[in-house]
């Protein structure tokens, strides 16, 4: 996920701007915030909002840019608020650059965890001078789940179809289109589309798209067009369902599964070259999503 940029400008007794900057890359977001005078946030911030269906539709979104940042003014400065808009932790790494004419109150955590739906104040910037502006650099770099997750290597994971007869495997580890870090080890089954896709884990919804119908084989237009959901377990590790129909979740970010609910149907969208079901675990490994080895009832795959 690409760092998201923030400059805070402390203004004589107190006041602040921020201008701030992606699965896991987003666009730059930019933000400004006038103090003493009412907040104003020039952007989109993307309130995780109480209707279901304006929640699920923004949830894709919230998932390239889980955390928002914004300026908040304190009697003794300005603080920096981090505040995660998902329904799982995300780890943020901080970095302070350029400080001119300003100083921070406290010292400032490299790396924090954010709970789910979390707010936290950072850190204060005060100015040193009443005449004079102040202003402070800072990097900001977030990724979903735990940093240090420990996920468990033995756990055996339901198969996610629901049919009587269980379709083939077509792609299993390191296959011809598995060879980035995020999919070396997933697995795509070949199966008919519209046939249900059940949870193989029990978990909570972090996040689902399901508008696109397109697919095709040029990696460059059709990769960000696979609907899918990716649901969170209780060990830290997050498994993605890829490919799915169009407008067959019906699911909500939150939302917690059981093993066997059904959470989509499967479909042909996305970078693709025929009907599957793309199945990988992941988890959050130095700031980075990164698929890892699982276990499956009834399929042989190495360890």
């Amino acid at each position: 996920m690409k760092p998201l940029s923030l400059l805070i400008v402390v203004l004589g007794m107190s006041g602040a701007a921020v201008a701030a900057s992606d699965e896991d890359d987003a666009p730059a977001q930019n933000v400004r915030i006038d103090v003493p005078l009412q907040a104003r946030a020039v952007g989109s911030e993307y309130l995780l909002p109480a209707d279901p269906v304006d929640d699920r539709r923004r949830s894709i979104r919230l998932s390239r840019n889980p955390v928002f940042a914004t300026a908040v003014p304190r009697v003794n400065g300005t603080g920096l608020m981090l505040r995660n808009r998902l329904h799982a932790p995300v780890t943020v790494d901080i970095e302070l650059g350029r400080v001119a004419n300003a100083k921070l109150a406290s010292t400032l955590a490299p790396r924090i965890t954010l709970a789910p739906l979390e707010s936290r104040e950072v850190i204060v910037v005060q100015s040193v001078s009443l005449l004079n502006s102040g202003s402070a650099d800072f990097s900001v770099q977030s990724t979903v789940g735990l940093a240090d997750a420990r996920p468990d290597h033995d756990h055996i994971y339901a198969w996610p179809l629901a049919e009587a007869r269980r379709s083939r495997i077509s792609q299993r580890y390191d296959g011809p289109t598995h060879n980035e870090d995020f999919s070396r080890y997933a697995i795509d089954i070949a199966v008919t589309e519209g046939t249900p896709v059940v949870a193989a884990r029990a978990g909570v919804v972090i996040f689902l798209e399901d508008r696109y119908f397109e697919s095709g084989l040029n990696r460059a237009d059709f990769r960000d067009k696979a609907n899918h959901v990716r649901i969170l377990h209780d060990d830290g590790s997050m498994a993605t369902y890829a490919h799915l129909a169009p407008d067959s979740v019906n699911l909500v970010p939150g939302q917690r599964v059981a093993v066997g609910d059904e959470i989509g149907r499967s479909g042909n969208t996305g970078f693709s070259s025929g009907p599957h079901l793309h199945f990988a675990i992941l988890v959050n490994r130095d700031m980075k999503i990164v698929s890892i080895p699982f276990r499956m009832d009834g399929v042989k795959l190495p360890n």
